[in-house]
């Protein structure tokens, strides 16, 4: 029995053995309208709960500049000319982070272009045309309703969603389904559904950005098109970065790919070969060697040839190493690409949550592709990173062949996982 069944026959048995429904005139209906009130102002004036601070509407990956590095070769200056020079790079940095945070905003990529999508509101709860504005009965609050609650929550942790989505979410629906109006011919079980499915689905969509309509749009404005891959060890960006091309090639765009996986042991080897299988070029060089070399160069000999796409195969990197973080800031800075993707494993679970929440701290990204998803995962790991990052899953990875990458369905994931 899936979640939302669980959930459902929870609702019935509880209606049936105690009522959770009043007479729109008796006292529980009116103390379940006064907690209905208090509860929507109080939703209304807390800032939601997130498992990390609110990403930042500029992107961090530019924080250093290689104008602002000393030069180890250049004699040292007095302690006073030092002081000023700091003054002024600290002064350059403020005003960089202050124009940036104005300009860029949660449909803007970490190099300022456009996305192309729409921005719902999170847990926007709909009931559905079984809501009335008079009559009908009145959904009381109290300890029955608490208890379907506290059993959806401990459902939802199991499906690998964070405890600070979770806590959001029940907040959204307590604050909803509380001295909600509903008719008398409403089956109470598919009512209270429909306003669980449609906040886990607002909150799938909130931020999301169609990849190929975006991909389209920059095309039409300049070439090559440059997509940087970045995540974890282990996560799949290799493979995803193959099904990506293969996807443009069978848009009919040329696509290229940047070995700049230099650091992993035959990265480069196995990028060479899926290329060669897809028939597209890849640019490489040897093991060791300057991944933000190898991606500007990849980029000019795109360039240079009239190619539409370089997807670029970065390095995994664990989101606590800093000086591997670093590196991949230097490609970003040189290769300045029109997206960054995020490969997640959505097998992590919360492990993948987290390494979404830490790179997401660290360098910002656009948008997650989440892989593995037609195995046994459970789907919470895609609303958490979406949640946890303000940014949306929007490619799904649904098999091992070169074919099996989709643009993410969240009707997809609440059926087949959830459901």
């Amino acid at each position: 029995m899936g979640l939302f069944d669980r959930f459902k026959r929870r609702v019935e048995e509880t209606e049936e053995e105690h009522g959770i429904t009043v007479e729109e005139d008796s006292t529980e209906a009116l103390e379940a309208l006064a907690e209905r009130d208090r509860l929507q102002k109080r939703s209304a004036t807390l800032e939601p709960i997130t498992e990390t601070p609110a990403p930042a509407a500029q992107s961090e990956w530019d924080e250093i500049d290689d104008d602002e590095l000393d030069d180890p070769f250049s004699a040292p200056l007095p302690a006073k000319d030092r002081k000023k020079a700091t003054r002024k790079r600290s002064a350059k940095k403020a005003a960089k982070k202050a124009s940036a945070k104005v300009s860029r905003g949660p449909m803007e990529t970490t190099t300022g272009r456009t996305l192309v999508g729409t921005t719902p509101t999170p847990f926007a709860i709909d009931l559905g045309d079984d809501t009335a504005t008079r009559g009908g009965r009145i959904l009381k609050g109290g300890p029955e309703l608490e208890e379907i609650f506290e059993e959806l929550e401990t459902d939802l942790l199991s499906a690998d969603m964070g405890h600070a989505v979770v806590s959001d979410l029940i907040s959204s629906l307590r604050a909803h389904l509380t001295g909600a109006r509903v008719t008398r011919k409403a089956q109470l079980d598919g009512v209270v559904e429909r306003a669980l499915r449609g906040a886990l689905r607002s909150l799938l969509v909130a931020g999301y950005w169609d990849f190929d309509r975006t991909v389209r749009a920059f095309v039409a404005e300049e070439t090559p098109v440059s997509i940087m891959m970045v995540g974890v060890n282990g996560t799949g960006k290799t493979t995803t970065a193959v099904k990506i091309a293969k996807r443009l090639k069978n848009q009919g765009y040329e696509a290229v790919l940047a070995a700049a996986d230099t650091f992993r042991a035959g990265a480069i080897d196995q990028l060479s070969i899926h290329a060669e299988r897809l028939g597209v070029r890849c640019i490489r060089s040897q093991r060791g060697g300057d991944s933000a070399a190898l991606a500007r160069d990849a980029i000019e000999s795109a360039t240079a040839r009239g190619e539409d796409v370089v997807i670029i195969d970065t390095a995994g990197r664990m989101q606590n190493k800093v000086n591997l973080m670093e590196e991949l800031r230097k490609v970003h800075r040189v290769a300045k690409p029109h997206l960054v993707i995020f490969v997640a494993d959505a097998l992590a679970g919360n492990d993948a949550v987290t390494q979404a929440i830490e790179f997401q701290r660290m360098l910002t990204f656009d948008g997650a592709a989440l892989c593995k998803l037609d195995t046994d995962a459970r789907g919470g790991a895609a609303l958490s990173i979406t949640h946890a990052t303000g940014r949306p899953i929007v490619l799904a990875g649904i098999g091992q062949g070169y074919d099996d990458l989709e643009p993410f369905d969240p009707e997809w994931l609440l059926d087949t996982i959830l459901a």
